[in-house]
């Protein structure tokens, strides 16, 4: 069994990321994952200077850090700062994905670090996309990215993530997490209907001193009964909205992307551990792997609980965006 923790930004989309490769890889039955996002502890890109406050860390065996960015101007002092962090815990494995420019050259000094940058929001994520990446999109302002596929309600649901993460309100981290993780999309659209004189953002920011209206109170109360209770809500308390768009899938045809049904449960493991694998073999951009490089990775990195069908490795790899075949070798995207 694997420790799994994914840390995450504390903004709108850096939510929607986390908990959409939390479900991807808490598929994987040898994986226990835990999420850490935190308002104060990762609310941007100075967490990389603070990497002990997430004793998190400690407990686990994989480590995903997705969505955290580094600074423009001190982007050289936080890649020494990560790579000191991960060289000193050599027993760890740790991986970074962020749509945001990353100092890739600087972070192959350690070598149990492996990272990637896409600058499509809607593919910064480890397994498959659901429609909860093209709300991450929105949320970024990456509406042309997504015109092939978004819709009014990855609209709304936009601006409501956008108001339920702004910080110095009452659910960033665990309270918008555990809302996400039970799917409750009506509260999220409700409260992108609300009025908004309660919801003036100043930079993602909300005044301490600001009116709650009662959508947030709402979510607030289900956020917490949620953490309460460890477990959904009861159907007569949920906030009921039949978004869907967990159930959406992301896909490609020809070179435009659309929304499909959700593939099975067992194909998407194996995406999402094919995924891992790829970025487990990827020490620099460009490097490159073989078909059984790549299922060796994945079967080691899965354990013996994970039975991976040859047949259907290949039938994945051949529709995989995440890698390209060149030649007899692969190389991730």
């Amino acid at each position: 069994m694997h420790q799994v923790l994914i840390v995450g930004h504390a903004d709108a989309d850096g939510h929607l990321i986390a908990e959409q490769v939390r479900r991807n890889l808490a598929s994987i039955a040898s994986f226990r994952v835990n999420v850490v996002v935190d308002p104060d502890r990762t609310r941007d890109h100075r967490a990389w200077l603070n990497l002990d406050a997430i004793t998190e860390i400690a407990d686990a065996d994989y480590v995903f850090f997705v969505d955290l960015m580094f600074g423009p101007d001190s982007f050289a002092e936080e890649a020494n700062a990560l790579t000191a962090f991960v060289r000193a815990r050599p027993e760890k494995r740790f991986f970074l994905i962020d749509h945001h420019p990353i100092p890739e050259f600087r972070l192959q000094a350690a070598s149990n670090l492996r990272a990637t940058y896409r600058s499509d929001v809607c593919e910064c994520a480890i397994g498959p996309r659901s429609g909860m990446m093209v709300v991450a999109a929105l949320c970024e302002y990456q509406s042309a990215e997504v015109a092939d596929v978004k819709n009014p309600v990855h609209g709304a649901l936009s601006i409501g993530m956008r108001r339920a993460a702004a910080r110095g309100g009452p659910l960033p981290g665990e309270k918008l997490l555990a809302l996400l993780k039970a799917d409750e999309w009506g509260g999220l659209i409700r409260l992108a209907e609300d009025d908004p004189d309660y919801h003036r953002l100043h930079r993602g920011l909300r005044s301490v001193t600001e009116r709650r209206s009662k959508t947030l109170k709402e979510l607030d109360e289900a956020a917490t009964e949620l953490l309460v209770r460890g477990s959904n809500l009861k159907k007569e308390d949920a906030m009921s909205y039949e978004a869907g768009i967990e159930n959406e899938e992301l896909s490609y045809r020809g070179g435009t992307r659309v929304l499909n049904k959700a593939s099975s449960r067992d194909l998407g493991v194996i995406v999402t551990l094919l995924e891992v694998a790829a970025l487990s073999l990827t020490p620099k951009p460009g490097a490159t792997f073989t078909f059984d490089q790549l299922i060796g990775e994945a079967r080691e990195l899965g354990g013996e609980t994970v039975d991976l069908d040859e047949k259907a490795v290949k039938t994945v790899l051949k529709k995989a965006r995440f890698v390209k075949k060149a030649g007899k070798k692969y190389h991730l995207r």
